[in-house]
């Protein structure tokens, strides 16, 4: 039988206790986990992690339009962007146009086309700003409510799937990593 490894783990585990005081295990992969895979230590890795992780974060989006997508298709709501548009219309009153595109992080062209697709369909009304005559308001409709209501609980099924495999603390460390990639 090959020690190899149970050896080498001793070896990390002298290393903590001699500059470290906790005996806590929570403590010890914290220092594994910087010492293995701090920038210092994985230099020539970290090009390639960077575009790993692009590429995962990429991957997951295209899965998500691909799944949401058949259940779109049997709807009003044509696009995952329209739908999130929707599901934040629900949750406040109004936003000004331009908000809600920059909370969407899209470009005002594709924005705007959103929202013109959602005015079309009756899924939104539009109404002048009260501060800012120059700035149109929209906020959703009954019909929008209506045709989120009866999209939602498949959407969130897909997403439920998604991240089933995760405990709670795994999405929550999940949803913070984002955070910060995002921020």
């Amino acid at each position: 039988m090959k020690l190899t490894l149970l050896k080498e783990i001793i070896e990390l585990i002298e290393e903590f206790q001699t500059t470290n005081d906790s005996e806590k295990i929570e403590d010890f992969t914290i220092w594994l986990n910087n010492k293995l895979f701090s920038l210092n230590h994985s230099k020539e890795h970290s090009a390639h992690d960077e575009l790993l992780i692009a590429f995962k974060i990429m991957l997951l989006n295209k899965e998500l339009k691909k799944q949401t997508k058949n259940v779109l298709s049997k709807s009003n709501v044509s696009s995952i962007d329209e739908y999130s548009f929707l599901l934040h219309l629900d949750y406040q009153e109004s936003f000004r146009k331009m908000e809600l595109v920059e909370l969407h992080n899209l470009e005002a062209p594709t924005g705007i086309e959103i929202i013109k697709r959602l005015l079309k369909n009756k899924l939104v009304d539009e109404f002048p700003d009260k501060e800012d005559k120059r700035a149109k308001r929209i906020k959703i409709t009954k019909k929008g409510i209506a045709e989120l209501e009866s999209i939602k609980p498949r959407i969130d099924s897909i997403f439920i799937k998604l991240t089933k495999t995760l405990n709670l603390n795994e999405k929550i460390q999940v949803s913070g990593l984002l955070d910060k990639l995002i921020n």
